[in-house]
């Protein structure tokens, strides 16, 4: 284990400490610019344990066009023992923003507190307006969200904003205009997960109050511009917030909340839901059920690799449009009826709850292998998160996802088709130039391996 001890932009540098499972290991310390890959500095170190190291660049940040990647890697298997990330914020206009999103459960809304903080972090000061799109509904559960909920309800009309910064789906970014007075700069912040915008999308973009657009990887920037966008595009990643331990997290009440499916029952039971994780394999998903996340496909290929005699088992979170009793129990339904055609199955454990983000990241935290079959992301938040806690990931490689995987990963062949059933949803997807990825039961078979249980830090889940 390799822990940050500190990291500065100015000059770029970082502080590490080796932990005692690494010991007369030889390394490359290696900057790169993470978007090019262009190496910057490299040096070859041998690392011991309980020893701190330090590396860094004689240049700032902002000397650099994108953001800067600082890797340890061993040099007898080339494996990344470590990795960060410097951000590089040039292209936001001035320090004082004006932020507009959602604050629910969803991945549009965790994404815009983890972008806030990352403001925060980097020394800007945010003003946050986070009930315009939808009632403002998730409450923070740790220090770090904390600190960006100080700044909701500030919003100053007097203000002359030096950026303001609408996250939420084109549609909507005009109207948001009747929400704040003046501004020197507007960006709009999005993300799509096929290879095409749809038509309508690339009209409201074109046409709309924002002088410029925000993406969260390079698979969206050149589906934007494939599809016509005009303005500038910037990307800048999602990140997470820090594993944290927190006192207030009752991992038994936690596991109070999954349900163990087994012979046509869901059953509760904190007490065999832990002895099934904690001496098996966790293969696991988090994933609103729709025909693009492709849960469906997980659980049967799942179930026609592996058996109860396996050390194995398979964590599903999911729900369907709201958390509701009728929703939950459809689900139930439908995945009674899909298991019902295998015999002897693996342990599997499902979730319809909301959940925190802390309590989401108990389930990084016990999970090992996170297994993902979506037909496309525009970032893949939960993937990152498992990556960045250190779990393997068996995913397909279309997608944003691959930018930030690595050779330790399994990445699942595919074919493009034209997306399907998610009428259910919206019609964004009604487009003849769009596609997404469809996977063969074989291809996917070929990656899904049986691995050991992962060795990391656990912060809540003992």
């Amino acid at each position: 284990m390799v822990k940050l001890i500190n990291a500065r932009k100015s000059p770029l540098n970082i502080e590490v400490l080796i932990g005692t499972d690494v010991n007369d290991v030889n390394a490359l310390f290696l900057w790169e610019d993470n978007t090019t890959k262009i190496p910057l500095h490299s040096e070859v170190i041998n690392l011991y344990a309980n020893t701190g190291y330090y590396s860094g660049l004689n240049k700032n940040i902002d000397f650099f066009k994108n953001d800067v990647i600082f890797k340890i890697i061993r040099l007898d298997t080339y494996e990344i023992m470590f990795a960060h990330i410097f951000k590089n914020f040039n292209f936001i206009n001035g320090k004082s923003i004006l932020y507009i999103s959602q604050n629910n459960y969803s991945g549009y809304s965790y994404s815009a507190r983890n972008y806030i903080f990352q403001l925060l972090q980097n020394g800007y000061t945010v003003h946050w307006i986070n009930n315009v799109f939808d009632k403002s509904t998730y409450k923070p559960c740790n220090e770090e969200e904390r600190l960006v909920f100080n700044c909701e309800n500030k919003y100053d009309p007097s203000i002359v904003y030096d950026s303001v910064i609408i996250h939420h789906v084109p549609d909507g970014w005009n109207d948001a205009k009747k929400y704040f007075r003046l501004s020197k700069k507007v960006y709009g912040l999005t993300t799509w997960e096929t290879t095409h915008l749809h038509a309508q999308w690339v009209d409201y973009i074109n046409l709309s109050v924002v002088d410029e657009v925000i993406v969260p990887s390079f698979f969206n920037k050149k589906s934007f511009i494939d599809s016509g966008v005009v303005k500038n595009i910037n990307v800048w990643y999602h990140d997470i917030f820090s594993f944290v331990h927190n006192d207030n997290l009752s991992v038994n009440n936690v596991l109070n909340k999954f349900f163990i499916y087994k012979d046509g029952v869901y059953t509760q039971s904190s007490n065999l839901v832990k002895t099934i994780i904690d001496n098996n394999t966790v293969y696991y998903n988090i994933s609103q059920y729709n025909e693009r996340k492709n849960i469906n496909q997980v659980i049967s290929t799942f179930c026609n690799k592996f058996t109860g005699d396996d050390n194995v088992c398979l964590f599903i979170k999911t729900y369907f449009k709201e958390f509701t009793v009728a929703q939950t129990e459809m689900l139930k339904y439908k995945f009674a009826e899909l298991l019902n055609n295998y015999n002897n199955i693996p342990p599997i454990i499902f979730c319809f709850d909301s959940l925190s983000d802390d309590e989401v990241n108990l389930i990084h935290e016990f999970g090992d292998v996170y297994f993902t079959l979506n037909r496309g992301e525009g970032f893949g938040l939960c993937t990152y998160t498992a990556k960045k806690i250190g779990n393997k990931v068996i995913c397909g490689k279309f997608g944003a996802e691959k930018e930030f995987l690595s050779i330790t990963d399994s990445l699942v062949s595919y074919t493009l088709e034209s997306p399907f059933n998610m009428e259910v949803y919206h019609n964004w997807y009604n487009d003849d130039r769009q596609k997404w990825a469809v996977f063969d039961d074989k291809d996917v078979l070929d990656c899904l391996h049986f691995y050991p249980k992962t060795i990391k830090t656990k912060y809540n889940y003992k």
